[in-house]
């Protein structure tokens, strides 16, 4: 796989965002779990009421990070109070959360066989997932409106 190029050297530390989903995710499983009185059970309600309505949190605090550096940067930067700020800033926790739990099951030796390897062919593609939705959206945006009643694929590569 190769090395994504590095664009803009924005001074972020995206591990503690990654580390807060996580702590997300583990009280949300905990709390499916706890509802059904049964192990490995999460529940669509728990992801939503705990993992997004805490990431949307977490993405309002990144979002000044981002809209900071880029300021710094370029010396402006779209208002960082908008839906679209949040938005971007939530799909870069939820890109690198994915990133880290896919390598990380990938290669943890305390997993099973099979789970890591199930890990391993999913995280080949991770980095080309989120690469060709950000092209495929640049895309939908080239003609300046809406992506309503467009369509635009992207390829696991």
């Amino acid at each position: 796989m190769s090395k994504p190029t590095v664009i803009l050297d924005l001074a972020i530390d995206i591990s503690y965002y990654a580390q807060e989903i996580q702590h997300l995710m583990d009280n949300a499983i905990n709390e499916s779990e706890r509802k059904l009185g049964r192990k490995g059970i999460f529940l669509d309600e728990d992801k939503f009421n705990i993992v997004l309505k805490g990431g949307a949190g977490l993405a309002k605090k990144l979002e000044k990070e981002i809209h900071r550096e880029v300021t710094e940067k370029e010396g402006k930067s779209y208002d960082n109070r908008s839906n679209e700020m949040n938005m971007l800033a939530l799909s870069i926790i939820l890109a690198c959360w994915s990133g880290w739990v896919f390598k990380a099951k990938s290669v943890d030796p305390g997993r099973p066989e099979d789970s890591r390897q199930q890990a391993s062919a999913v995280n080949k593609y991770v980095e080309s997932l989120v690469r060709n939705a950000i092209n495929a959206g640049q895309k939908l945006g080239d003609d300046g409106k809406p992506a309503y009643g467009k369509t635009q694929s992207i390829e696991i590569s």
